[in-house]
């Protein structure tokens, strides 16, 4: 009974850290990694009862459904947007036409960019964790990157507005974090991305010169977007001819791209190594990866570590298992961002919760138990895992800083 007391005491002790006990930045950054760590993990868990972010009853899913039938219009698996939410279109930095989905809440309160992966119907699979953020007391803006599915519809997408794998969408996202930033009672912005959104989010902080994101908090971005593409060029092709409209190919996709933004696909690649973007980074930043990822190889958490050295405001953390971007435990993965957003953005709004809005499967160890020791990798050694051009080896390498 004792140590079941002194447990709870200490895991209480954990949660009020973050905002009451740790001094300064890099403390706090310390302080809510370790509480964040210190919450059970289940890789093992099972989805049940209802997501209270919606008002309907909407059955907790795996979170593998959130990238498949779960974000699919017509889909009985894909939930109706609450309804504080409405679509909303704006414009990219160049003029490209975004759609997204809006919640504000009356008053002054924090907000949220959630930044969507490579899925074909963009916003769509991100609906749970906008959800989820504005049942917790955030504005939520769950914003379109160009030429997905309802921009193609629209006739905003393809041939006018082509996709860049992250060159291009890392400035839409910064485009979301302006049009979010203006809507009357938004406070402090926040920004959660997944995959390509995840990667795109990094890309997009170290261009934000006017610091309108806060924090940010990424699962399963690549480090390198073409060192990504080329470590399963067949598989790369065939997510490219998923996703992208009237494209086939990645590099046919690059191609295309570099015509109708006047550069080529090498240059555009140099655009999108994440790990250095990283370097740039003035906010707090923590990166989640699985080491069972079947999209992102594990080294790219190796990567972005090497390239967070010497920055105390960032952090990598590897999983052992948790599969891609939506990890296997939902109940967690909302803790985790609640309390990274709560710290930073949040902490002087108490209208801002840090429960998550599904069930918890009891017996899951915590998370720092199930982490990857990532070593002391240098920057060197990340450097030298870019990959040559995957369009044309002979090129040299894009990410390469020299």
């Amino acid at each position: 009974m004792r140590i079941a007391t002194v447990a709870a005491a200490a895991a209480t002790m954990l949660v009020l850290v973050p905002s009451a006990l740790a001094d300064g930045p890099a403390a706090r950054v310390d302080a809510t990694t370790a509480t964040i760590l210190a919450q059970p993990y289940q890789p093992d868990y099972v989805p049940l009862g209802f997501d209270s972010a919606f008002p309907a009853a909407v059955p907790n899913t795996a979170p593998a459904e959130d990238y498949t039938t779960g974000s699919i219009p017509g889909s009985p698996d894909l939930p109706a947007w609450p309804p504080a939410f409405s679509q909303v279109l704006f414009a990219s930095g160049d003029g490209a036409p975004l759609f997204g989905m809006l919640a504000l809440h009356p008053g002054t309160h924090p907000g949220v960019v959630v930044a969507h992966g490579f899925n074909t119907h963009g916003y769509e699979s991100v609906i749970r964790w906008a959800a989820m953020l504005y049942a917790r007391g955030y504005d939520v803006l769950a914003a379109d990157q160009r030429d997905f599915f309802y921009e193609s519809q629209a006739g905003y997408g393809y041939p006018s507005w082509l996709q860049t794998f992250g060159w291009k969408e890392s400035q839409d996202v910064l485009a979301a974090g302006q049009y979010l930033a203006a809507q009357p009672g938004v406070g402090a912005l926040g920004l959660v991305g997944f995959s390509e959104g995840a990667q795109n989010a990094v890309l997009a902080l170290a261009q934000d010169a006017r610091r309108l994101f806060s924090a940010a908090i990424t699962f399963s971005g690549p480090a390198d977007q073409n060192t990504q593409l080329a470590s399963n060029p067949t598989a790369s092709d065939a997510l490219v001819a998923l996703v992208t409209p009237n494209e086939t190919t990645a590099c046919g996709a690059l191609a295309d791209a570099a015509s109708h933004y006047g550069t080529t696909g090498f240059q555009i690649l140099a655009n999108e190594t994440a790990m250095h973007a990283q370097a740039s980074v003035r906010v707090p930043l923590l990166n989640f990866y699985s080491a069972d990822d079947s999209l992102v190889p594990a080294v790219e958490a190796k990567m972005m570590a090497a390239y967070e050295t010497g920055n105390p405001l960032q952090r990598t953390v590897e999983l052992q298992r948790g599969e891609h971007a939506y990890f296997f435990d939902r109940w967690w993965q909302q803790r985790a961002i609640l309390l990274w957003l709560k710290t930073w953005i949040g902490s002087r709004d108490d209208g801002i919760g840090t429960d998550p809005t599904v069930s918890q499967t009891p017996l899951g160890a915590p998370a720092s138990a199930q982490t990857v020791d990532l070593g002391s990798p240098t920057r060197a050694w990340a450097d030298g895992q870019l990959a040559p051009y995957v369009c044309d080896p002979a090129q040299g390498v894009p990410g390469d800083p020299r």
